[in-house]
């Protein structure tokens, strides 16, 4: 299976960039309005650059590295102008992610517990809670994986929860999100994972492979987080 990263064009001179795994289908839908949100509010839209990859991690990577690229540094992509594009990269005066901007701050420690935590329960999923405060996560705390199936589905132990939830409210480390492992998969939201999620607008990290990617459940499904390990 292929995967591609692309940009529409869309009314008003805004950009989207987006990812998916069957391109002419999905452009498809946003031209025709049933795709909720950006593009439906600003039809017509024109696909004016595409890119095809071997995985959906290396499209989604390609995706969040572009949008958080300047409007100059989009059309010089359109173009194919890689001259201008290296120009407008250093421009940059400020240290930043390799998306130009991070949604998320979290702390090495945390990072490291939750592919710790993936090792140590392979070929199980593990699963916790992201604590921290606003866009930083402090700590990744392993919970108990009571499903009756942990080889392929998660459920963090209530308990976990409760005991969370109120040493929050008596002023400790709020609860950002939870993370979990695909033992087999890739660290993006699985069928089963839409299936679970509240539109909460919490955060999902999915550990797979050593790797971990970050996610916002919102009401119009997962959107993809960039991060910076601190």
């Amino acid at each position: 299976m292929s995967f591609w990263a692309y940009m529409l064009h869309c009314r008003g001179g805004k950009f989207y960039t987006g990812h998916t795994d069957d391109l002419e289908r999905r452009i498809g839908q946003h031209s025709s309005g049933l795709v909720p949100g950006f593009t439906r509010d600003r039809l017509p839209v024109e696909l004016v650059w595409s890119q095809e990859f071997p995985t959906r991690y290396e499209a989604i990577s390609a995706e969040m590295q572009i949008k958080g690229w300047s409007r100059a540094k989009k059309l010089a992509l359109i173009r194919g102008d890689w001259d201008a594009i290296s120009r407008l990269a250093k421009k940059k005066s400020s240290p930043s992610t390799s998306s130009g901007r991070t949604d998320l701050e979290v702390v090495g420690k945390a990072h490291a517990a939750m592919l710790a935590a993936a090792r140590a329960a392979f070929p199980n999923e593990v699963c916790g809670l992201l604590l921290g405060e606003d866009a930083r996560i402090d700590e990744a705390r392993a919970a108990a994986n009571i499903h009756p199936a942990p080889g392929t589905h998660f459920e963090i132990d209530p308990q976990a929860l409760i005991d969370a939830h109120r040493a929050a409210r008596a002023g400790g480390p709020q609860v950002i999100g939870y993370f979990h492992s695909h033992p087999t998969g890739e660290p993006v939201p699985s069928s089963t994972d839409r299936a679970m999620a509240a539109g909460d607008g919490r955060v999902w990290a999915i550990i797979a492979a050593d790797e971990v990617m970050f996610w916002r459940d919102t009401g119009e499904g997962f959107a993809a987080l960039s991060y910076l390990v601190i």
